[in-house]
């Protein structure tokens, strides 16, 4: 009977460390961002704080160059162990951080001034990566490059669709625009992030590659505008002919809505020191078993 005792608790053991193994695979899971690039994609850590810890192994005083009223931005994305509390959000703002909106997987579209590094960023804040936001995923959501027919001008030029992310100034917008087209509205008080253009098919991987272009679709009308002309105002229907295909999905994320929100990041126990600690803990076990048996 104490054999057969034995042989359970090992048993239990083992179902244990297999349960802890898949756990640790789904967590990791929580981490890879869907669509990126239009494939699956999980980014490995980052170390930060590199040139925080220098400054103050110096005496100097860990403060940003730039700050938050650096003039050149750049917008990125920022992925958290788990959903920063306000704290650590803190920490990322005063440095010039400015949170966008939420892009799954504790991930976030944020600007912030264009030489902050890795190595900038404060540990304390709990992230986990920074990288840039891929070409791929500005493209039109339904169709990406293959402009349907009803996008085409006559004389095969293409109606594009153009969103800017909302810090981008109007003028620095209309400045991209003019970079590629000489046919563009003028943004409406109701979405000045939201331009419509016309411009050749071969020019569509350039401008969406501008760091200060969001995302990109499709619209379909006769008229075609003269430059810097306001056509959204007179075309009827323009939001059922663009649709939903320039749209990105709402993600579930959010710095208000995780229940979260308010806790301290922590990192996951790694496998290798969860099984050591039931290795001893079943170790214990047996040695006890045979000292009762020597008695």
């Amino acid at each position: 009977m104490k054999s057969q005792g034995s042989v359970v608790v090992i048993a239990l053991v083992l179902v244990l460390c297999v349960s802890i193994t898949g756990a640790e695979e789904n967590n990791s899971d929580k981490y890879t961002f869907e669509r990126y690039g239009g494939e699956e994609f999980t980014p490995q850590p980052m170390e930060f704080g590199e040139n925080i810890k220098n400054q103050e192994k110096n005496g100097l005083q860990a403060t940003s160059e730039t700050g938050k009223n650096a003039t050149e931005r750049k917008h990125v994305y920022l992925q958290f162990y788990a959903t920063p509390n306000e704290e650590q959000v803190r920490l990322l703002e005063d440095l010039g951080v400015l949170f966008l909106e939420g892009g799954g997987a504790s991930n976030f579209i944020v600007s912030m001034p264009a030489d902050i590094t890795p190595a900038d960023l404060p540990a304390e804040s709990g992230l986990r990566w920074m990288g840039p936001i891929p070409v791929e995923n500005k493209y039109d959501r339904t169709h990406g490059l293959d402009v349907p027919a009803w996008a085409r001008t006559e004389d095969g030029e293409v109606k594009l669709a153009v969103f800017f992310y909302e810090d981008v100034d109007s003028q620095d917008a209309i400045n991209i625009l003019k970079k590629y087209s000489h046919n563009y509205s003028a943004s409406s008080n109701l979405r000045p992030w939201y331009y419509e253009t016309i411009i050749n098919e071969t020019n569509i991987t350039s401008i969406v590659s501008e760091d200060a272009v969001y995302n990109s679709g499709y619209y379909g009308f006769e008229t075609i505008p003269t430059e810097g002309s306001d056509f959204v105002d007179y075309v009827e229907n323009t939001e059922e002919d663009i649709g939903d295909s320039m749209l990105v999905d709402e993600q579930e994320t959010s710095l208000d809505t995780e229940k979260d929100s308010d806790k301290d990041v922590e990192k996951a126990p790694g496998f290798q020191s969860v099984f050591t600690f039931l290795f001893l803990i079943t170790a214990s076990l047996f040695l006890a078993r045979r000292k009762s048996y020597g008695r």
